[in-house]
């Protein structure tokens, strides 16, 4: 199993993926020394918050990556209020405020195979 750290939810390769909130609380635990955790987080800024947030230092990596059956990622994204005019992309990164407004959320997504989930049913996988 490979651990990473996102900034959004997102779906790396087909397949199935489980997400649910987790606490910082609990996310700590997840990340632990940081040792063996592959950030993907792209700006300094987001890393900082991160770091905040976990008690330990995230790097800053623009990579992008595969996520396979059994990987995990802990996501930390801005959830910004609705109706909230969408963040200008030349000021991406730039999030401190939304951080300190407590406008962002934890999670982790998992990948899982179809078997996982429905085998125990008898379902088979469809193809396609």
């Amino acid at each position: 199993m490979t651990k990473y750290l996102l900034n959004s939810a997102v779906l790396t390769s087909f397949g199935l993926f489980y997400y649910s909130p987790v606490t910082p609380e609990k996310a700590r635990e997840w990340y632990g020394d940081g040792a063996n955790v592959i950030s993907t987080i792209g700006y300094e800024e987001t890393a900082l918050a991160l770091s905040e947030l976990l008690g330990r230092p995230v790097p800053v990596n623009r990579v992008t990556i595969k996520m396979e059956v059994g990987d995990e990622a802990l996501v930390f994204r801005l959830v910004l209020p609705a109706g909230s005019p969408r963040i200008d992309p030349k000021d991406k990164g730039a999030i401190a405020q939304h951080v300190q407004a407590g406008h962002w959320e934890l999670g982790l997504l998992r990948k899982t195979s179809y078997e996982a989930i429905f085998g125990v049913l008898g379902i088979v996988e469809p193809s396609y």
